[in-house]
């Protein structure tokens, strides 16, 4: 079976598992969070639930453009690309709240699509299709997966990011610059893709004039929506003011660690603890299993995940660092694989109810 072959058929299989729990879940469990209507954005079962925590942020500001609350939390914290393509495909389905969920269900689906079969090709390079396959699909029963088909922007960011590596390492310069460009629009720490695509410019040897352009456009591509919030705001730290409501402000992980282990601040840390954990252990491995591009990207990607001052999302973070899975498919222990198919897998479907029901997972 071809990479993306295989690639499609892991999407094919967990993202009809992730629809069955969830769907499940609500059907025989009530929900958790007594917030009455106002819990349910949706009268269709899987757009609501897709439209947990976040997607009700991301579909406001697909609905109604961006707002800007003083000292309270605001939707300046989220950035641009996704709720934009949600409202334009929203837009030609009508217009309405399901619309625009739909319209961020199908994006966070064929983005997720996407990132699969490119990540394969891309494994593919270098390890052979069987270590292309095995990446995919341990990505794909990460404990947090539901959140890469709900109304969440992780799935866009990671077809972008993987995409900027596959055409950088392809020697495609232009459509690198232009999927980081996008990648930076879509996260907080897109524009961060530069360094990888750094990386691999200089490995190359090759001295292109659209290779240096492809690592400047994600700098230029977050220093311009920052230009911009700060039109809109009057404040020109607007972003960091908006994340600082969320609990979220740049600095060491010394903090963040610590507070793992205080009840008040996290009541059952161990996830957190046990995967957070195999993740940092992968990416220190991918020194001496990948390619110095994508060991870079899985190094400045979890830096940042872990220096935000809370590891509340770190689980939804991690699967930005996709080069931890590919690491461990690439490792020479078919034990170590299984036992994380087991593991993982096995908290994926706990994980899944529990997001149905308006619990926290990331």
């Amino acid at each position: 079976m071809s990479p993306s072959a295989s690639a499609l058929l892991s999407f094919a299989l967990s993202r009809a598992l992730v629809i069955v729990v969830a769907l499940l879940a609500i059907s025989l469990f009530p929900i958790a969070t007594p917030c009455g209507q106002s819990c349910h954005l949706s009268s269709v079962p899987i757009l609501d639930i897709a439209a947990r925590w976040d997607g009700g942020w991301y579909l406001g500001i697909a609905r109604d453009g961006y707002g800007h609350a003083e000292g309270a939390q605001t939707d300046l914290a989220f950035f641009p690309l996704y709720p934009a393509l949600m409202r334009a495909l929203g837009a030609l389905a009508g217009g309405s709240d399901d619309a625009y969920l739909a319209a961020g269900v199908v994006l966070s689906n064929v983005a997720l699509l996407v990132a699969v079969v490119l990540l394969a090709r891309l494994v593919a390079l270098d390890h052979g299709p069987a270590v292309a396959a095995s990446a995919v699909a341990l990505l794909l029963v990460f404990p947090t997966t539901v959140i890469l088909s709900s109304v969440y922007a992780e799935s866009l960011f990671l077809a972008c990011a993987v995409a900027a590596l596959y055409f950088a390492r392809t020697g495609r310069w232009g459509w690198a610059g232009l999927a980081g460009m996008l990648g930076a629009l879509a996260r907080p720490f897109g524009f961060l893709i530069a360094l990888a695509l750094a990386v691999e410019y200089v490995a190359q040897r090759r001295r292109h004039v659209a290779g240096v352009a492809a690592v400047a456009l994600p700098v230029v591509a977050f220093v311009s929506w920052m230009a911009a919030l700060a039109l809109m705001t009057g404040d020109r730290f607007a972003f960091f003011t908006a994340q600082a409501a969320y609990g979220r402000r740049a600095g060491l992980p010394t903090g963040a660690v610590g507070d793992l282990f205080d009840p008040s601040a996290y009541g059952n840390p161990w996830f957190i603890v046990a995967f957070g954990g195999l993740v940092a252990i992968l990416v220190v491995l991918s020194w001496r299993l990948l390619r110095p591009s994508l060991a870079a990207f899985g190094t400045v990607f979890l830096l940042a995940s872990v220096s935000t001052g809370t590891l509340t999302s770190f689980l939804r973070y991690a699967l930005a660092v996709f080069t931890a899975f590919v690491a461990l498919a690439a490792l020479r222990s078919p034990w170590a694989r299984r036992a994380y198919v087991v593991a993982a897998s096995t908290t994926a479907v706990l994980f899944t109810a529990m997001f149905a029901l308006w619990y926290w997972i990331g």
